[in-house]
């Protein structure tokens, strides 16, 4: 940068000030003709909007001059995007001094120092075996001028060394440095410099000792034994790469399902590491990656623009999606940080909500085993690998990135899959869905048309059995059955379909409710042409596969559109709300792990089914939606009438925190009304019998309502123990 920050900060404030002073003159003159629109400094409108935009510094190499940062500034007032812009300008310059020194100061890590030099040292051995095996017979003048050539380079190589120029060991560690993806340090340190020196004059030696008549093993052996090298063959083998280790993992794990968790940390790995041998992913360079990989947003993947009608899309790297949320989250740090009023407690809170969510632990855990695995199938191919970051080490160096702030939050945003409210259950069977739709691509929109498909059935087949949502996609019209007096459904039969374990294979008794809505007529009535499969339409949304998958985010677009869409409670909760239900209705544990397909002690679930067929249907009977089943004149089939389960509407609970994390306001709304039904603030402030009388009409309010708390687990805790002080 050309100056000290504070100057830019206050050249560009000065910029912008007279930028906005220039509209706000325009706008008095109020000129028929529209004035033409002048950007000001590191500011630019799109529409009504203003944005932030500022070149991106570049390392030494300029190898990507023309990468800007774009933020919207939310704003189409000039003054307020003057003080925001002015604001953004003033802690990214901070930050970007921060990023030059890193990208100026390479020191390479004790292990990475060693990696270099051993493939240099790998490098040389294998060519000098190269040209022994393909050498033909020399002259002794030939011979005697090589090696004199050779002692000139050792006395060349001592005088460098004692003055300290390490200029040419550029040559010999470039090329292992590039085969290991590590820049070197320019300049190069004296430690590694003395270091390459040494190594040059001893390869110097063995290339002597050969020309002299030894053979290279024998040349080298004391140099292989103070570097700890055991195996000359072994050693100078070309190494295993990164791409080699994950074609042998794939071998090794070769389900699909691990093809993709491989397949997701191997580009991880490439991106931020290249196609390296797999022995210099040392300790450090595995903290490295994974601190990088923790700065991934939770939805980093998904912005490519390809779909399944054929888009191309665009590439977009990983480092790409970290920059832009990086950027946002400075954004809106400062943003949060400049609220007057208001505890640090619930600045965080404010944070987590608004901050991009970023990959969680359990990710990175899913990274590192796949990495783990990876390292494991190189050592099978014969390389010589590290061990794997533990765990606790790397909780441990994510933990010490966090920076010095008070207002630092990792927001990661873990979905927690909660079971679906009465009342959320009773929308979604109330929901034009069942009762009459507009169409089947708006199926959201009041209408007279109900369309008995797969976005009819599957969720309500998902909903009374607690099925997986792949296991009902993946339904064959043959898997619709009769045995022991009831109509069954074969879940995941047949041998090409194993289910996510063997515990999935099973028998469920369909639930009557299906039966009232005429499920077993609908299925009678399917046509020849209809295929194989009893939801076709549903399976043919993917084409990886991946049926779950897309089928769930056309639903999630059609429970959002509905009013019932909900990060915790997804379609995927269903099958935890059906379980729920049965636990209320005391059906014992080895009956609902049958149902839902999970192991229960010795038990086959296939066999346990097969044989309890009658006792299954009683359980699966005991989920009583409170469905009105009838028939209405302009349908040919039962239809859902009304739904009586929801006797209340779930009331929302607003909780501001206080410095100490206690509650220092609670609101409780119910949103049908236009006043909330209970609101105090400065609790904080409140004591003894008052707080308690508070307390006690708090409870008055909420006690017979179903409940919508706050996602930030301080809020609820907060909101929880002030119900508790009464």
């Amino acid at each position: 940068m050309s100056q000290h920050s504070e100057t830019g900060t206050q050249g560009v404030t000065h910029g912008l000030v007279r930028y906005a002073q220039k509209r706000r003159d325009s706008a008095r003159r109020k000129t028929r003709q529209k004035s033409k629109y002048h950007a000001g400094p590191y500011l630019m409108r799109r529409g009504r909007m203003f944005y932030f935009r500022k070149r991106l510094p570049t390392g030494p190499s300029n190898s990507a001059p023309n990468k800007f940062i774009c933020l919207s500034l939310r704003t189409h007032l000039p003054l307020d995007a003057v003080k925001r812009a002015a604001r953004l300008l003033s802690v990214y310059e901070k930050k970007e001094i921060e990023f030059v020194d890193a990208v100026t100061k390479k020191n390479l890590s004790p292990e990475m120092t060693k990696a270099v030099l051993m493939e240099a040292m790998r490098s040389e051995l294998s060519e000098m075996i190269a040209e022994e095996s393909q050498a033909s017979p020399r002259s002794d003048a030939d011979i005697d001028q090589r090696v004199a050539a050779l002692e000139t380079e050792n006395r060349q190589l001592r005088r460098a060394a004692r003055n300290k120029q390490w200029g040419d060991m550029q040559t010999i560690l470039q090329k292992a440095s590039a085969l290991i993806s590590v820049e070197l340090p320019d300049p190069l340190p004296n430690d590694l410099g003395q270091r390459a020196n040494t190594l040059k004059r001893r390869l110097n030696d063995v290339k002597i000792a050969v020309d002299e008549g030894d053979d290279v093993r024998t040349a080298c052996r004391d140099l292989l034994t103070d570097n700890a090298i055991e195996g000359f063959d072994a050693f100078v083998q070309a190494p295993v790469s990164l791409a080699q280790a994950k074609a042998k993992t794939d071998e090794l794990y070769p389900t699909t399902s691990m093809k993709r968790v491989t397949a997701g940390a191997y580009r991880l790995l490439e991106e931020f590491l290249g196609n390296v041998p797999i022995s210099t992913i040392t300790k450090d360079r595995q903290k490295e990656f994974l601190g990088w990989a923790s700065r991934l947003p939770r939805t980093q993947g998904r912005g490519h623009g390809r779909n399944r009608h054929g888009q191309a899309g665009k590439t977009v790297t990983k480092a790409e999606e970290i920059s832009k949320a990086d950027a946002e989250d400075l954004l809106v740090l400062e943003e949060v940080r400049a609220i007057a009023d208001v505890s640090d407690a619930e600045k965080k809170a404010m944070l987590a909500d608004r901050l991009v969510p970023r990959v969680t632990l359990d990710t990175l855990r899913k990274h590192r085993d796949a990495m783990n695995r990876m390292l494991k199938s190189a050592e099978d191919l014969g390389a010589n690998v590290p061990v794997a970051i533990s765990y606790r080490d790397m909780e441990r160096h994510i933990k010490s990135l966090a920076p010095e702030d008070a207002l630092y939050v990792r927001a990661t945003k873990p979905k927690i899959r909660m079971s679906w409210t009465k009342e959320r259950i009773s929308m979604l069977l109330s929901s034009p869905i069942y009762s009459g739709c507009a169409s089947e691509h708006r199926r959201w929109q009041r209408g007279k048309l109900i369309i008995r498909d797969a976005d009819y059935w599957v969720p309500l087949i998902v909903l009374t059995i607690g099925s997986r949502i792949a296991e009902i996609l993946l339904l064959k019209r043959s898997d619709v059955r009769f045995r022991d007096g009831h109509y069954v459904l074969a879940i995941a039969s047949g041998a090409d379909n194993t289910g996510k374990t063997e515990d999935a294979k099973r028998l469920v008794p369909i639930p009557q409710m299906l039966i009232d809505l005429g499920f077993i007529k609908w299925f009678q009535a399917l046509e020849q042409d209809h295929g194989v499969l009893l939801f076709p339409e549903a399976a043919g949304r993917s084409k990886s596969g991946e049926v779950s998958s897309a089928y769930g985010k056309h639903l999630r677009r059609i429970f959002d559109h509905i009013g019932i869409g909900d990060f915790d409670e997804d379609f995927y909760a269903l099958r935890k709300t059906f379980s729920s239900m049965l636990k209320r209705e005391n059906v014992d544990d080895g009956q609902r792990q049958a149902i839902a397909g999970h192991r229960h002690g010795s038990i086959i679930n296939v066999h346990y089914t097969a044989n309890h067929i009658n006792d299954l249907k009683h359980a699966v009977d005991k989920a009583d939606f409170k469905l009105n089943i009838g028939r209405k004149r302009q349908y040919g089939f039962p239809v859902i009438l009304s739904c009586d389960l929801a006797q209340g509407s779930t009331l929302d609970i607003e909780v501001i925190l206080g410095d100490d994390n206690e509650a220092e306001t609670i609101t409780v709304r119910d949103p049908r009304l236009a006043d909330p039904l209970f609101d105090c603030s400065k609790i904080g402030k409140l004591s003894g019998e008052g707080l308690k009388q508070l307390v006690a009409k708090l409870r008055e309010v909420t006690d017979l309502r179903p409940l919508k708390l706050p996602k930030n687990p301080l809020k609820q805790a907060a909101f929880e123990h002030f119900q508790a002080l009464a």
